[in-house]
């Protein structure tokens, strides 16, 4: 009868440890976190991490640039002795260039080609000195004759100066106003001018206004 009770109380207690170590894995599992709800807390943590703006870089304005000045040119030397309102037409053969100045001021400039003054068998250089337009002519024909040939030349200005010399444009010349070529290659004594300054001169000139040629 002993026997039996101590084997009654081995199996009761037995029991009791079977159903203590059943709550307590029955508790360990019910406290510990799914995997999706670590997941889950972690991307809501990762939602709810405040979002931190950037302060603009401040616009620096550019610096401003002043304008150049203007520059302006010198008034020939030529146009400074020229009496206030007068009218008058210099020609420098040496530099081949014309002014034309109204007292002090420059009206108009530009580059020239004067006389052959290297032709030995003729006289083809533009007389120096000063001298008074004669004559304003439009679309006309130059034409004349040496020991070299005979010429025959249209031209849209003819301001002659000097007997047969004058201002006219010339279409036929081949090397550039202000070339040294002049000497050999240029006028008959005429002083050839680019058209668009020619026509400024007929526009301006009179009759009567001085022309000075220099060498």
């Amino acid at each position: 009868m002993e026997a039996m009770s101590r084997s009654r109380r081995v199996a009761v207690v037995a029991l009791a440890s079977l159903i203590v170590a059943t709550i307590v894995t029955t508790v360990v599992v019910v406290l510990a976190p799914s995997p999706s709800s670590t997941l889950s807390a972690a991307v809501h943590a990762q939602k709810a991490k405040p979002v931190v703006s950037s302060t603009p870089t401040p616009t620096v304005p550019p610096t401003p640039v002043a304008a150049p000045t203007p520059t302006v040119p010198p008034v020939p030397a030529v146009c400074l002795a020229t009496p206030a309102g007068v009218k008058h037409i210099y020609v420098s053969i040496s530099q081949q260039h014309l002014w034309a100045c109204t007292g002090p001021t420059l009206f108009v400039e530009g580059s020239v080609t004067t006389g052959a003054s290297a032709l030995t068998n003729v006289h083809d250089a533009t007389p120096i000195g000063t001298s008074h337009i004669t004559a304003k002519i439009r679309n006309t024909v130059l034409a004349g004759r040496d020991v070299n040939g005979p010429w025959n030349d249209p031209v849209t200005y003819w301001m002659p100066f000097n007997g047969g010399d004058g201002f006219h444009d010339a279409p036929w010349q081949t090397f550039p106003l202000g070339s040294p070529l002049y000497t050999t290659q240029g006028s008959h004594g005429c002083v050839h001018v680019a058209l668009d300054v020619v026509a400024q001169l007929f526009n301006w000139a009179s009759v009567g206004t001085p022309v000075t040629i220099q060498a």
